[in-house]
């Protein structure tokens, strides 16, 4: 059976061909895409083959899994053994048989000696041959687009900055989209007139939210720390785990309740105003300087990590979605297939899931194509002001963070502004596009 949502994207993605400025935009995000998946590949300063005393490798390849793969070559001649690091080996210096380099042979934290102190992309560029001479270097293996006071290279660091930039604009978009879903899906559904439940059932539930806050959040917060030095999957685990244990000890208090439901005053039933509940914490989180808010959390955190910005991200930046999807779901719960599968008997989650919230997921793209563009902004923020990633991650608000030491190095300055100003504009200009077509 075709799925819905499946549906809606391929329609979308044909209305998008139909215009020049958004084929272009998607042919943009899809290269930076293409670029930030294999940005490994692109920009390294290993060979993508070498053939050195009758040996082949492949290093550029065999670094993604194995980075610090060591091999011994023995010299024939002279019997001489060879023990070669391929992370740490300078290739560039060694008399290889035939080698064939990455479009980018330079890697964003590994620093060009030779070309320090802020080389521009057309100032002389030297370089060391394998007998010791240095040179001019060859247009293959210059900076094209200059180096820091380091000396590495701006091209390969805004090439791995993508990878950067993409993994915070999805992730923390997945993190907030759900979110926001979930909870303006369940505000526009029910609103303050179709979840009833017994007084004792409530009144237990109250309590239950805050026991199972501190049982799953404070009591966790070590694993929770923990998990966001590791990285973006496991701190995705220990989230998912921490929420469901909060919805089992919710639920836990609400059977409790639902055993007391036979005293005749608290078995009564009322009407709970979920929507206007969702709403007051929605304004809470709307009235907070979002800024602010996320340079708190994120001094709290004594490591930094990608990891961290992508969950503070992600928890302030959902109500947007949840305010637009509550309002799409209030035009939505009354037509008349939703009304008819409730008639039915369907479940409340398998009417909103399976029947109202496809009608809505276009719409909801919308919020969501922008926070991307949003997240990957406030990143740049982040990083141009040494909040947020680690400082050996090269990301495009690193790089402008390095540009502002040396008022002269305007490649420092101009490449990675561009290359966050055509990403930002192509993703507005596809959300707009989704935004006319409704």
């Amino acid at each position: 059976m075709r799925s819905p949502i499946l549906y809606s994207i391929r329609s979308w993605l044909r209305d998008m061909k139909k215009r020049k400025g958004n084929k272009l935009a998607l042919y943009f995000l899809t290269l930076m895409l293409g670029i930030g998946l294999f940005s490994n590949i692109i920009a390294t300063d290993q060979p993508l083959f070498a053939s050195y005393k009758g040996n082949w490798w492949f290093p550029a390849f065999t670094a993604v899994w194995n980075k610090t793969r060591v091999e011994s070559v023995v010299d024939e001649k002279t019997g001489t053994k060879e023990i070669l690091q391929f992370d740490i080996l300078p290739w560039k210096t060694i008399d290889l048989d035939f080698v064939i380099w990455a479009p980018i042979p330079w890697s964003p934290d590994k620093p060009d000696p030779l070309n320090r102190d802020y080389t521009g992309p057309f100032s002389k560029q030297f370089t060391k041959k394998p007998s010791g001479e240095i040179v001019e270097s060859p247009w293959h293996n210059r900076h094209h687009l200059g180096t820091n006071q380091l000396g590495n290279d701006v091209f390969s660091g805004l090439i791995h900055g993508a990878s950067i930039s993409i993994q915070i604009g999805l992730f923390s978009a997945f993190i907030a989209g759900l979110i926001g879903l979930l909870l303006g899906a369940l505000s526009g559904y029910f609103g303050d007139d179709r979840l009833r439940m017994s007084r004792a059932s409530l009144i237990f539930s109250i309590p239950g939210l805050f026991v199972g806050y501190f049982w799953a959040f404070q009591v966790r917060s070590y694993a929770l720390t923990d998990a966001l030095k590791v990285g973006f999957i496991s701190i995705i685990l220990q989230m998912i785990w921490s929420i469901v244990l909060m919805f089992l000890v919710v639920l836990c208090f609400f059977w409790l309740g639902k055993l007391f439901s036979r005293v005749k005053w608290l078995g009564k039933t009322m009407i709970v105003p979920f929507d206007n509940t969702i709403q007051r914490i929605t304004e809470i989180f709307i009235s907070m300087p979002r800024l602010l808010v996320i340079l708190t959390i994120a001094a709290v955190f004594r490591e930094k990590s990608i990891a961290m910005v992508i969950t503070i991200i992600g928890i302030t930046h959902w109500t947007s979605i949840a305010r637009f999807t509550r309002a799409e779901m209030f035009k939505v719960r009354d037509m008349e297939y939703v009304e008819a599968a409730r008639a039915l008997g369907y479940p409340w989650y398998r009417v909103i899931l399976r029947h109202a919230l496809p009608g809505i997921t276009r719409p909801a793209m919308i919020e969501i194509i922008f926070l991307i563009s949003g997240s990957i902004l406030i990143e740049s923020s982040l990083s141009f002001l040494g909040i947020g990633v680690p400082d050996n991650i090269v990301t495009w608000g690193s790089i402008l963070n390095s540009g502002r030491l040396q008022v002269d190095a305007w490649w420092m300055v101009v490449f990675p502004g561009l290359f966050i100003f055509m990403t930002i504009l192509s993703l507005n200009i596809i959300g707009d596009s989704i935004r006319k077509d409704r």
